[in-house]
């Protein structure tokens, strides 16, 4: 009994120190774990954009960029340097048109022919079968010039030039269009974010004013008018600030669709 009693203290005493080896090693770990998590904090709220604190401006390429971008990414422009290649090989087959009118043709021909010939000399009236292997080939020269491919070849090739210019011209009303739209966009993403600073302002001011109004209001101080007068003035601030960051948030999308850039530089806006 006293040899079992020992050796059942000896087990004990081995998961003690294992238990206690353990939970040293977890407080060992736990404090590089938590600067693990500091630091991954860290680097996440740096990709944050608070509009009331930081500045749009600073997180975007220059505006030239935004346009140099918009400009080369843009469909509208694409389809214009497309249709101008085009025109451009259109002037090219209206060049080399009066080609078509001009032709070389080589005919060969070889094989077996089988004739029933009469004899008109002796007057026989019957016909002669005869058989022959013959061949023969021929080369000639086709030319036909209508006055119309001579006099209007000219002017043919002057139309086609005019619809190069013309897309050339359509490209740069798109170009036009394009920076203005992107400029808008631009000062409109900025303008909201003065917007948010200002309701965020005024937010804060009406929320403290709602709280003096509540207390005055519970001792008696205002009507019930007076109260829900301050009342709808919060609501209306509070409904103009969310307004404000939803059009913060839409210019910024449609910066990112016209641009073609992905600025992945807001993550979560604040």
């Amino acid at each position: 009994m006293e040899e079992r009693y020992l050796n059942m203290k000896q087990m004990i005493h081995k998961k003690t120190g294992l238990t206690f080896l353990g939970i040293l090693l977890v407080l060992a770990v736990m404090p590089f774990k938590n600067i693990n998590a500091q630091f991954a904090r860290r680097i996440d709220s740096s990709m944050f954009f608070n509009p009331i604190t930081d500045d749009i401006t600073k997180r975007l390429p220059p505006l030239q960029v935004l346009i140099d971008s918009a400009t080369y990414n843009s469909p509208s422009m694409l389809y214009e340097d497309l249709k101008r290649d085009y025109y451009t090989y259109e002037q090219l087959s209206v060049e080399r048109e009066w080609l078509e009118h001009f032709s070389v043709n080589l005919d060969l021909n070889i094989g077996k022919w089988n004739y029933w010939d009469k004899d008109e000399l002796t007057r026989t009236d019957r016909f002669y079968w005869t058989q022959s292997w013959r061949d023969n080939y021929a080369i000639g020269f086709y030319m036909r010039f209508p006055l119309a491919t001579l006099v209007d070849r000219r002017n043919r090739i002057k139309k086609q030039k005019k619809w190069q210019e013309i897309s050339m011209a359509q490209k740069e009303i798109n170009k036009r269009f394009l920076v203005k739209e992107v400029i808008t966009i631009y000062n409109d993403l900025q303008q909201y974010q003065q917007y948010i600073r200002i309701y965020n302002d005024y937010q804060n001011f009406t929320l403290l004013q709602m709280q003096m109004a509540q207390n005055e209001f519970l001792n008696g101080e205002i009507t019930t008018a007076e109260y829900t007068r301050l009342k709808e003035i919060q609501t209306r601030g509070a409904i103009n600030f969310q307004q404000a960051v939803a059009q913060f948030n839409k210019n910024y999308q449609l910066l990112e669709v016209t641009t073609g850039m992905k600025f992945n530089l807001i993550n979560i806006l604040r």
